[in-house]
């Protein structure tokens, strides 16, 4: 599962910028800069019941995004950044999104997508003094709206949903860490360009 996702996404990039006979595909390049807010919940399970339950964090994020983009598909690898709250030194996410596009205007089309990558995390936990790190697979889905500003322009307006099942425990300490999901919604610049 942790390499069939990516190798898809690839072959699809690579089957949707093919050149069949006579037909011509509008492919563009895009590079995007991403801000939002995201909410992740992290479960504790801690001998102590004032640490153990869900705690969940409100994070600011920024990230890159780049990729291509045919009439009604776009693929992009992203690399985001959380900042970090309390005793976390870092949040980061890299992955792959593949969106399908719905043209309804000129002005604008809805997209859904799904995504997949790689979540990474450093921090000290509860009435500990060592810390941990925390690195696995996620998987999630998007949807939102682009407004075509111009030719070489968007602003993307989207909500995200990932999904974590990653679990610290090491055995010299009696305390669990689960990360479950994260909720994102975000505003992006995305700057378009003609592949000849």
């Amino acid at each position: 599962m942790k390499k069939t996702l990516p190798k898809f996404l690839a072959s699809l990039l690579i089957i949707s910028s093919l050149n069949a006979g006579d037909y011509t595909y509008n492919v563009k390049s895009l590079v995007g800069f991403e801000v939002g807010g995201s909410k992740i919940d992290v479960e504790n399970n801690h001998p102590n019941p004032i640490y153990t339950g869900v705690k969940k964090y409100n994070v600011a994020q920024g990230g890159i995004k780049i990729g291509a983009q045919s009439d009604n598909y776009r693929l992009f690898l992203s690399g985001r950044y959380f900042d970090p709250k309390d005793s976390y030194d870092y949040i980061l996410t890299t992955g792959l999104e593949l969106q399908y596009l719905f043209n309804f205007s000129k002005v604008a089309n809805f997209f859904l997508g799904v995504n997949g990558g790689y979540f990474m995390t450093r921090f000290t936990g509860y009435t500990e003094t060592n810390t941990r790190s925390v690195s696995d697979v996620y998987v999630g889905g998007d949807a939102g709206f682009n407004f075509h500003i111009n030719k070489t322009i968007d602003i993307e307006v989207g909500g995200r949903y990932t999904k974590l099942n990653i679990e610290s425990n090491i055995a010299s300490s009696s305390v669990t860490y689960r990360f479950d999901n994260i909720v994102t919604g975000y505003a992006s610049v995305i700057f378009k360009y003609n592949i000849d």
